[in-house]
């Protein structure tokens, strides 16, 4: 199968390109209106990149195209690849727009052609392990779920086009957040209460600090907090996952600590706690379980598993990891959320308000 990977900055060269390369069956090649980029990955990679995207299909005649650019690019790259018969991986978060992403679904539609999102995270092997955890049923009943990312890295300080966005947080970053709770619940909020902030350390409408509550059907409940302007340890992805019988927890980062102590108990303990890429584990009171840690580079590895079965599903016209209808859901969330903290209200996600805020424009 020939994929073409558009942009060849940060997604492009540290995602999409190594993981393509494990993949057996699999031809790259690539696309930069940067030269420079495009010296890199054709020196690094070994393959053909382009300059032009009419260029990339007229030689390049891909099956697939990776799309790696900003967002606010997102659909017409989307639509160009339609349009030259290809199916298309796109990178998140997925469009700018309901409006977009309705469109693009549509064009899908017509063209007779796929589209996905590396929403990778759902695959990280510790992340997945929560979810086989909670979907296996023996801890009982997911009931509530806290989901937080803690970082010295304000909306402001970033650099390139990530810096330009006024809502950067939640829309940008939160998105691996928002995508991670539908995953684990299995369906869309029925509500979401948001609250954005950058609490007082600067003048302006950015969201440094971002807390959002959503219920789930069956008055489940599940909390994301991201807070760009902590000084602290960074915490890049956390997730607690409450049931009936057990916490299920992963820490996403890093983790290597010897903790000494009573742990609820008269009787000391030792425990040695070790997952340099991240780990996940299961809590039933003071006692802890294994489930899984995180390779080295887990973010490339997560990638490759989303790309290897998106292309599967594919060629067997079965869902991918992530479809577009999911990536479409995920932007209703995260529009729900922005327009709650400008409102000051809960905001349903029903068809009535996703039809409100069909052309808000996010980032």
């Amino acid at each position: 199968m020939r994929v073409a990977v558009i942009g060849l900055g940060n997604a492009g060269s540290t995602l999409h390109l190594p993981a393509l390369a494990g993949l057996p069956g699999v031809t790259a090649f690539g696309m930069d209106i940067d030269s420079s980029r495009r010296a890199v990955a054709s020196a690094r990679f070994r393959i053909p990149v382009y300059a032009d995207f009419d260029e990339l299909v007229d030689e390049g005649r891909p099956d697939v195209i990776m799309i790696g650019t900003p967002p606010d690019s997102h659909a017409d790259y989307c639509l160009r690849s339609f349009a030259a018969g290809a199916h298309v991986i796109c990178e998140k978060p997925f469009v700018a727009s309901l409006a977009e992403a309705d469109m693009v679904l549509d064009a899908a539609r017509a063209a007779g052609r796929r589209v996905a999102l590396n929403h990778e995270f759902r695959e990280m092997p510790i992340f997945r392990a929560v979810r086989d955890a909670v979907d296996s049923g023996e801890s009982g009943k997911l009931v509530f779920a806290q989901v937080w990312q803690l970082m010295d890295l304000p909306p402001w300080a970033e650099p390139g086009w990530r810096g330009e966005m006024l809502q950067r947080t939640l829309y940008e970053a939160g998105v691996h957040l928002v995508d991670f709770l539908i995953a684990l619940f299995g369906e869309i909020p029925v509500s979401v209460e948001a609250r954005t902030s950058t609490c007082g350390v600067r003048e302006g409408d950015t969201d440094a600090v971002a807390l959002v509550t959503l219920e789930f059907p069956g008055g489940r409940l599940a909390q994301i907090t991201q807070n760009r302007l902590c000084k602290g340890e960074t915490q890049y992805f956390e997730v607690r996952a409450d049931t009936e019988k057990a916490s299920i927890r992963a820490s996403f980062g890093g983790r290597a600590r010897l903790l000494a102590g009573l742990f609820r108990s008269t009787r000391p303990a030792l425990r040695f706690e070790y997952g340099v890429s991240g780990m996940a584990w299961r809590e039933r009171a003071g006692q802890r379980e294994f489930l899984a840690r995180n390779p080295k580079d887990p973010g490339m590895v997560a990638t490759r598993t989303v790309i290897e079965r998106t292309l599967q599903a594919f060629r067997d016209g079965t869902e991918p990891p992530a479809s577009g209808e999911v990536g479409r859901d995920v932007l209703a969330v995260i529009a729900a959320a922005y327009h709650s903290a400008a409102t000051g209200t809960r905001c349903q996600v029903n068809a009535a308000t996703t039809a409100q805020l069909r052309d808000l424009r996010l980032g």
